[in-house]
């Protein structure tokens, strides 16, 4: 039918590499390691316990899933149990979310970008090459969004399968040339406090990118079966490949010198270097740049979802909800681009004005502390909403508790005491939610009368 996206265009193996081109092993590798490296010496236990928080949370999308599958994604969820405002609030949380998942991107790729080719080749190169670089990686990245799903999933296969390898490789590679083994990392050795700081900036964000195929109940083949199954499997991949590499950088460059993993901003080239080699590390800095367009390829593909169901259903301007001929949403993959590119741009201005290592790092704490605290809140009110349209006791009630406790721990810990950049995130936070209320009540007399029950 017209104006609707393609329906059975994604298989099961395809939402489970689609949804993987955000949870990247590479991109936690050297980028989510670093925040989560406030856990200091229990980084693997802040991924250990990021992956049970996640796979209670995704016990919440699995149990929705079962019930109800559109474009909506976790408002969908939301609006199934609470209603139309609901719906609303969380619609516009997941924009920031996940608009916030593609600027801590690309402030962490051009942070890392001089570092690196410094440190592996001693050649100083200027920060607004990396731009360049990352800009041209995401033209085939939106392209692809813009030709629909099916090329965006089958590219994604390929690229993911790669990374899985290497990743494994490098990590087995550095576990045995380290003398530093030891189960230790799996305890609290650096305190609570330090260890759920680790969680909420970085191990539990590592995980977050599987509720991206929640958006694409409309475009999967069976999909009150599939997307479910496809969380699952997911967090399971993930799970062991994220505590496979956090352990192997943790072991790598020494547990003793934890404190001081975070003084660099390329903490795991160092460790390829110091264990495999400099051309190991050179494949590294290029691959990492490579994977680029399965971050955003994801992101924008589940963004772009939202976007467009909002707009369908009067939660943002109707002209969001038009297609291409390729059934993808292409204004609101333009909507999108508007936002990145502006966003990015006052984003530079605010933090530094003038382009340096440090600013880049805050940008990209500032924007990974955005995006977790953002999609605990989603799920903390999914979790409340599968609470309420409840038919199993284990599975609707008390694993979806468990999960909001885990979470509501995390963000005491977390929030406690925070200085810059971490404040700046939840003022904005605040600010955003005082936002999205206001259009709430803006768009009351323009929201369709939506049943979410209905597909």
């Amino acid at each position: 039918m017209e104006n609707q996206l393609k329906s059975n265009a994604i298989s099961f193996h395809g939402l489970i590499f689609q949804g993987m081109g955000q949870l990247s092993p590479l991109f936690t590798f050297d980028g989510i390691i670093s925040v989560a490296a406030f856990a200091q010496g229990a980084s693997p236990l802040a991924f250990l316990v990021g992956l049970i928080a996640s796979l209670l949370t995704g016990n919440t999308l699995y149990q929705f899933s079962k019930r109800t599958a559109s474009a909506r994604g976790y408002y969908g969820y939301s609006g199934y149990a609470f209603g139309k405002h609901a719906g609303f609030i969380t619609g516009y949380l997941y924009l920031i979310y996940q608009m916030a998942n593609l600027i801590f991107i690309l402030s962490f790729f051009i942070m890392i970008f001089n570092p690196a080719i410094l440190y592996l080749t001693r050649i100083n190169v200027p920060y607004y090459y990396g731009i360049i670089l990352i800009m041209a990686i995401s033209i085939p990245s939106f392209y692809a969004i813009y030709r629909g799903i099916v090329p965006s999933f089958k590219s994604q296969i390929t690229i993911n399968i790669i990374e899985i390898i290497f990743v494994v490789a490098i990590s087995v590679i550095i576990i045995s040339s380290s003398s530093d083994n030891t189960l230790a990392v799996f305890t609290p050795i650096s305190g609570y406090k330090n260890l759920f700081l680790g969680f909420i900036t970085g191990s539990f964000l590592a995980y977050t990118g599987y509720g991206s195929i929640v958006s694409l109940g409309e475009e999967a083949q069976a999909p009150k079966r599939n997307i479910g199954f496809s969380i699952v499997a997911m967090l399971l991949i993930i799970g062991v490949l994220d505590l496979l590499i956090s352990y192997a950088l943790v072991i790598g460059f020494g547990v003793s010198n934890m404190g001081s993993f975070s003084d660099t901003v390329i903490p795991a080239f160092i460790v390829i270097k110091t264990h495999i080699g400099l051309y190991a590390s050179m494949f590294f800095l290029a691959f990492n740049f490579f994977i680029i367009y399965t971050l955003f390829n994801t992101i924008g593909t589940a963004i772009t979802r939202n976007i467009y169901s909002m707009a369908r259903d009067g939660y943002l301007p109707s002209t969001f909800s038009k297609l291409n001929k390729h059934s993808a949403p292409q204004n609101a993959l333009f909507l999108l681009l508007g936002i990145f590119i502006s966003v990015g741009i006052i984003s530079t201005y605010m933090f530094y004005g003038s382009f340096n290592v440090g600013g880049f790092l805050y940008q990209f704490i500032f924007y990974a502390t955005i995006s977790t605290l953002s999609t605990l809140i989603i799920h903390i009110i999914i979790n409340s909403g599968l609470t309420k349209v409840h038919k199993n006791f284990t599975f609707d009630i008390l694993v979806p508790s468990i999960s909001t406790v885990i979470i509501l721990i995390a963000i005491y810990y977390a929030i406690s005491g925070l200085s810059f950049p971490f404040t700046y995130a939840l003022i904005v936070m605040g600010l955003y939610i005082i936002f999205a209320v206001v259009m709430d009540i803006i768009f009351s007399g323009k929201k369709k009368n939506v049943d979410y029950r209905s597909q």
